[in-house]
């Protein structure tokens, strides 16, 4: 790896990227949940832009996030295309990947409307645990070993986030639909994300195997 003196910069831009991914997400997060209204900020030039953000909040809120998340492949392309990996970059990317994650999961739980969400909850639990976990251990592994990532972690990610924009669309779908008995309205985009969770699994355990393999060989 290029120790050069971009490798210990700060200010590079895939770090730009990285920390303009979580912004958006949360502005996003925020936006879903109904604290802002970025329909605000247009208002004074588009009249009514207020009421068509408040509106479709959920669905613009979603989006945001969707778009914060899948920038995860823009920062490291950047990186490595222009040599301006970075410290800080290897530090902060696994960190707010994962942050976006769970910033994604908290919203879907608290805007679906499919379920009572203490009823979400105890239906997605005991994967989100899982998935919890083994982002606690992966950070560590990564924060001291500094490793890149896996095929078999890509992989997961990939599936994880393609999960979190099923449950979006399916959020969004009943939103526009309310009184639709449809049952794929009702729960296919939740179905689709379990199944996407279900399937991630043997690469968890993977990406689990290859890096604790690393640990007792390093």
């Amino acid at each position: 790896m290029n120790k050069s003196k971009t490798y210990w910069n700060l200010w590079t831009w895939p770090n730009a990227i990285t920390i303009s991914r979580l912004v958006l997400g949360i502005i996003g997060a925020l936006h879903a949940l109904g604290i802002i209204n970025l329909g605000n900020i247009f208002n004074p030039v588009f009249s009514g832009s207020a009421d068509f953000f408040a509106r479709y909040n959920i669905a613009i809120g979603g989006m945001m996030i969707t778009v914060a998340i899948a920038g995860d492949a823009l920062d490291g392309y950047i990186a490595r295309k222009t040599n301006s990996i970075s410290r800080f970059g290897e530090f902060v990317d696994p960190l707010v990947d994962k942050l976006l994650f769970w910033i994604a999961v908290g919203v879907i739980i608290l805007v679906q409307t499919t379920f009572p969400w203490p009823v979400f909850l105890l239906i997605a639990g005991f994967m989100l645990v899982s998935i919890l976990l083994y982002d606690i251990w992966s950070l560590k592994h990564h924060f001291k070993n500094s490793g890149g990532a896996v095929s078999s972690g890509k992989t997961k990610s990939f599936l994880l986030n393609m999960s979190l924009l099923a449950c979006f669309v399916n959020i969004i779908l009943h939103e526009a639909m309310p009184y639709s008995t449809n049952k794929l309205i009702m729960y296919g985009g939740f179905a689709i994300a379990a199944l996407l969770i279900l399937r991630s699994v043997p690469y968890l355990y993977t990406s689990w195997a290859s890096r604790s393999k690393e640990d007792t060989t390093g």
